[in-house]
């Protein structure tokens, strides 16, 4: 990254607040909350800063809080302190342990892949069933009504679904 106080860098220091539409030159390092639009070679988002907008540099460090729309036309470097959060595209991308990177994410010169159009199928984690009213338990049945078929029962027992004996065809 280039000289933050080169000639053609901004430098938004803690406490300072700016909102608008920034276009810089060289290096932005925002210290402070910055809102709005920002284009620049470099962009770093110090520990304490934020910027909440449309972000688009080469390369782009973040150790405090980047929301909105990122794009990070080279590199994308997210420390362990950062947050980056929106919809974020990038050529490389490193994350550091402890940094966080939240929304859609895209690679430069790829485009937003298409998912098939399907239902998406529940998932029990987030969406659980709705709890059962408890109902009256049933009398145990005994051993003998259990073994005859009831007359709700699927089981066929007429004479002639059952195969006959092989006794008998020998005998006629």
């Amino acid at each position: 990254m280039a000289e933050i106080h080169a000639a053609g860098s901004l430098l938004v220091g803690e406490g300072v607040f700016m909102k608008g539409t920034m276009r810089v030159p060289g290096v932005a390092s925002v210290d402070g909350k910055l809102e709005g639009e920002l284009s620049a070679d470099s962009v770093f988002i110090q520990q304490n800063g934020s910027m909440n907008g449309q972000t688009t540099a080469n390369h782009v460090r973040v150790a405090g809080t980047l929301t909105d729309t990122t794009v990070a036309n080279r590199t994308l470097v997210v420390e362990s302190t950062g947050l980056v959060a929106g919809s974020i595209t990038y050529q490389e991308l490193e994350i550091k342990k402890g940094g966080s990177l939240q929304g859609g994410i895209y690679k430069v010169g790829r485009e937003a892949p298409v998912m098939p159009a399907r239902a998406p199928e529940p998932q029990r984690a987030i969406a659980p069933e709705p709890p059962v009213s408890p109902e009256p338990a049933a009398e145990p049945a005994t051993a003998e009504a259990s073994a005859l078929p009831s007359e709700d029962s699927s089981v066929d027992a007429s004479p002639a679904a059952a195969p006959a004996p092989a006794n008998d065809q020998a005998k006629t």
